[in-house]
Parts: C-alpha cells; structure tokens; sequence
C-alpha cells in the first residue's frame, strides 16, 4: 500500500473513532440528566395531582392535551447514541475541525 493511502486510511479511522468515543460520552452524559428530569417530573406531577385533587384519569387526559400542543416528542429520549453521533459530527465539522485536523496533520 502507497504511504499516502495508509495516512489516508489512517485519518479516516483515527476520525471515526474520535467521533464514537466523543458520542458515547455525550450520551452517557445527557441521557443520566434526563434520567433526573424524569424522575424530578415524575415528583412533580404527584405534587400537582395531591395539590388539586385531579384523578390519574383526568392528569392523564390533561397531560395528553398538552402533549398534543407540544411539536417536540415529548416523553420520549431525545439523547440516544445515533443523536450523540450526529451531534459529535457537527462538532468536529463546525467547531473542532480546525484543531482536529491541524492535530493529524503532524501525527
């Protein structure tokens, strides 16, 4: 193999692999924080059902009204590994490429 296409395939792995570590730590990150704003939502909804006396029928109808106003998936994990990844790519593409780059270029 020419030496260029070893340095080539070489950038290309040590990207990649920069790029799955960087995801795999934002999503380890992000996901225990929704993990706390679920739970801190969770006491909170209890909170309000006590307060006012609402059944778990009637919160359920109400909270699906909301649920519906709301564009975002709400209820469901917006930090999975394939976002980590995506956002790490836009990371290295926008803010780190420079650093990055300049870095494997004098490996």
């Amino acid at each position: 193999m020419k030496r260029q296409n070893v340095r080539t395939l070489s950038l290309i792995v040590c990207t990649f692999t920069y790029l799955l570590v960087g995801a795999a730590i934002f999503d380890s990150l992000e996901s225990e924080t929704e993990k706390r704003q679920n739970e801190a939502l969770f006491d909170l909804e209890e909170v309000v059902r006590y307060r006012y006396n609402i059944s778990a029928t009637d919160y359920r109808i109400l909270e699906m009204v909301i649920l519906k106003s709301v564009p975002q998936k709400a209820g469901q994990s917006q930090w999975k590994f394939t976002g980590a990844f995506y956002y790490a790519t836009t990371v290295l593409t926008t803010i780190g490429k420079t650093c990055f780059f300049l870095l494997l270029l004098f490996l």
